[in-house]
């Protein structure tokens, strides 16, 4: 992976309201003064990563029509499962904790664990997900500048470890989103990441916290990150949590994709969403399933959630 991810960023000739596409190795010709739009190139490239491309532009190309083909299988797959299942988002449970009594964070809190719970859920099916929305993670509140990343009303540490805290337009739905991140594969490439952002009211994030984050895991699971390498979701636990007084609601997952010759088989992923007046602040960790010492920093980053 590149020093820096692909998307736009203000265009290094210097010209103002301009923006330049990065495409992860070197600087694209396309530029624009909306840098919510993808471009035509690079679109198959960033609707395939959790991956980041590297090799030849023979090889490139190979791999864009590649991701084209399996993009336009996935939408296949997931509208098949959309009807099968009433419209319902395309995953496996495999297993699911019983709600529980909401645990609180950023308070000396326990740490959250990644031992799958083998009983069936107790907790009712969610209600009414939310339809992904067209956000704008480049959209960035103020907030300060004290060894924080921040993004909509929850902040965690800055993790040494990890590269520097960079804007994730993969988060289409979302708003305010910065994230870090480490690549863990490099053939293929694969990282892991540590995000924060906001969900807004108006864009149909209404819901009790348990709908509202269950609305995150379906647009993140279909979205550009995992749709394309038909991802599996398997529940470790689902419960309600607290965050410096803000009520909300974690999910504990395993995301298993179908790619052989990847390294890992997957990503433990933690989602949190918590109240922020009439929007939502959310949490997405995601580190390879079995890494013990990226599950730490999960953990720790997680111990350490503010909510403002």
């Amino acid at each position: 992976m590149s020093e820096a991810l692909p998307g736009w960023y203000p265009d290094p000739a210097g010209t103002p309201g301009r923006f330049r596409y990065w495409d992860g190795s070197q600087w694209s010709t396309a530029t624009t003064n909306d840098p919510r739009q993808i471009p035509l190139v690079e679109s198959t490239q960033a609707a395939s990563t959790r991956f980041a491309g590297s090799g030849s532009a023979g090889k490139a190309s190979r791999k864009r029509r590649l991701a084209v083909i399996i993009g336009v299988l996935a939408v296949v797959l997931t509208t098949v499962a959309a009807v099968a299942f009433g419209g319902g988002l395309r995953q496996i449970i495999n297993t699911s904790a019983p709600t529980s009594t909401p645990s609180r964070l950023g308070d000396s809190s326990p740490t959250p664990t990644a031992t799958p719970t083998k009983s069936p859920s107790t907790s009712p099916t969610p209600k009414a997900l939310v339809r992904c929305p067209k956000g704008d993670p480049t959209v960035r509140a103020s907030h300060p500048i004290d060894g924080r990343v921040y993004g909509g009303n929850l902040s965690f540490e800055e993790q040494p470890t990890f590269e520097p805290a960079a804007i994730e337009q993969r988060f289409s739905f979302a708003y305010d989103v910065l994230q870090q991140s480490v690549p863990v594969s490099q053939n293929p490439p694969w990282i892991a990441q540590l995000a924060v952002g906001q969900l807004r009211g108006k864009d149909g994030f209404v819901n009790d916290p348990r709908n509202t984050v269950e609305s995150l895991v379906k647009c993140v699971i279909t979205g550009h990150m995992y749709s394309p390498y038909l991802p599996t979701r398997t529940d470790i636990r689902s419960e309600g949590l607290s965050i410096s007084g803000h009520s909300g609601w974690l999910i504990d997952s395993e995301i298993t994709v179908d790619r052989p010759d990847l390294q890992v088989k997957g990503d433990h992923v933690i989602f949190i969403v918590v109240r922020d007046r009439n929007d939502w602040g959310f949490f997405f960790g995601a580190v390879p399933i079995g890494n013990a010492q990226l599950d730490a920093v999960l953990a720790a980053t997680i111990r350490g959630l503010r909510a403002s």
